[in-house]
């Protein structure tokens, strides 16, 4: 029997690279984690360097094998999953390196591989930070933050990780290296081509290193949790503070109570610092050096609760109390997979239009069902909602499905009337492809494929990602 292409390819790939370069699948590699897409590449193969990207995608080419590209797995649209055993999974975990830490330049050089959280505590032991963070932060890689364009509690201040990269390496398709690794914060030279491989997720090139801004550590943070008792306040006290302390103002997140009972069901650690539980909350990060601030801050809550706005609010008074504050937070996602999500929506809503949208959204799904559950929370402040609908207390989600395809329609649908996005920080991956057909500009998708087609003519990287396989 002939061998098959594919065998081939193994072949070369072990007399290249050696025998152990493609490693067998793994549960590891196989789940991502809405269990909603299965990786069904046979093998894994994990570079340690550019060149050796490089060789392996000029070998992938030559044989037309697909490659699906991988950082920490944490992605939620199934960009990292390969959907045929004959497609390789490229990880770049091993690529983890952290080099050229410049104070002046305020600027970092890692590799694709390295862990958020150790990027974060490296540039912190040198009295910097990286406003980049987000709660999969200690299995997320830098590559797939870059790949997706990822978000997280700073974008309000500092932007997304497009915002955040001043340079960018890349393998092409063909093996071809673009070094564009450069720490210039003006640079018009042409095309500014980073940018389009920055939230391409892995389907013009491979991303392999990256230059990334950061800051100096403020001398003073402050957090502050308010209740409210309507999202469009939340809007209004927004609109307020970042026309007074909008320089100081680096995350603005909105909790609702449904996430707090979420959170009580599922008995994980939190303590709310009000004495009744109210229908939303905001919390509010500051950073600033001129301690004129938190007491300007304040006098501004003072304020907001004399108007009506706020029903009450409380201000770290330490770091400790900060942390507690930002746990409540940060432990939504976590509580919403316990509970278990029928559907998750991470959409993008123009922030004067975030309370309507809510309340009309929520309208629409009680009448659909008034069991269901929503609990909407997120970066209120850049106009991102993740806007999740559960089963009711003591039933499960998979009794729910039937329902998805309704939900979808109701919550797709008012984003598109709100000229919204479908997609803020999570990407569009395997999951959003009819989604992105249907709610996105004809134009900008007929120009999409054509930049896909000239960097990928035959449709070997990330196939099915974006666009239809």
């Amino acid at each position: 029997m002939s061998k098959s292409k594919f065998d081939k390819f193994c072949e070369s790939v072990r007399k290249v690279f050696g025998k152990n370069f493609l490693s067998e699948m793994t549960d590891d590699y196989r789940e991502e984690p809405r269990g909603l897409f299965e990786n069904k590449s046979r093998y894994v193969v994990k570079p340690t360097s550019t060149k050796q990207v490089s060789d392996f995608m000029s070998l992938s080419t030559k044989y037309s094998i697909p490659v699906v590209p991988r950082a920490g797995g944490t992605g939620l649209v199934g960009g990292q999953m390969a959907s045929h055993e004959d497609w390789i999974t490229m990880s770049l975990e091993k690529m983890d390196k952290i080099k050229n830490f410049s104070k002046i330049n305020q600027s970092v050089e890692v590799e694709a591989g390295v862990n958020l959280e150790t990027l974060q505590e490296f540039v912190k032991q040198k009295n910097f930070f990286l406003p980049l963070s987000m709660a999969s932060r200690g299995s997320c890689l830098i590559g797939g933050n870059l790949a997706t364009n990822a978000g997280g509690v700073n974008v309000l201040k500092y932007g997304n990780a497009r915002d955040l990269c001043l340079g960018l390496e890349v393998v092409l398709v063909d093996g071809t290296i673009i070094n564009d690794l450069k720490v210039l914060k003006k640079d018009n030279s042409g095309y500014d081509i980073k940018n389009l491989f920055i939230g391409s997720e892995g389907t013009l090139g491979i991303i392999t290193s990256a230059i990334i801004r950061i800051y100096p550590l403020p001398e003073r943070k402050v957090v502050s949790l308010m209740a409210l008792s309507d999202p469009k306040k939340a809007v209004l006290c927004y609109e307020k503070i970042s026309r007074q302390l909008g320089n100081f103002v680096q995350a603005y997140e909105l909790i609702s109570s449904v996430g707090i009972d979420f959170l009580e069901e599922k008995n994980l650690n939190f303590s709310l610092p009000f004495k009744n539980r109210p229908t939303w909350i905001v919390l509010i990060e500051l950073a600033f050096d001129n301690p004129e601030v938190e007491d300007e801050f304040l006098v501004f809550m003072e304020k907001l609760q004399k108007q009506s706005l706020i029903e009450d609010a409380v201000v770290s008074e330490n770091s400790a109390k900060a942390r507690r504050m930002w746990a409540i937070r940060e432990s939504i996602p976590e509580a919403n997979r316990l509970v278990g999500a029928i559907s998750s929506n991470d959409i993008s809503i123009p922030i004067d239009k975030i309370g309507d949208f809510i309340t009309i959204t929520n309208q629409k799904i009680k009448r659909l069902n008034p069991e269901l559950r929503v609990n909407c929370f997120g970066h209120i402040g850049d106009g991102n909602l993740h806007y999740n609908v559960f089963p009711p207390k003591g039933k499960f989600n998979k009794q729910f499905f039937s329902e998805r395809d309704k939900l979808k329609k109701i919550i797709n649908g008012e984003c598109y009337n709100c000229k919204g996005s479908i997609s803020a920080e999570h990407g569009i991956g395997r999951l959003k492809v009819e989604e992105l057909q249907k709610y996105g500009d004809k134009g900008k998708l007929l120009s999409m494929a054509k930049i896909k087609k000239a960097f990928d003519p035959v449709g070997l990287l990330n196939p099915g990602v974006m666009f239809e396989n």
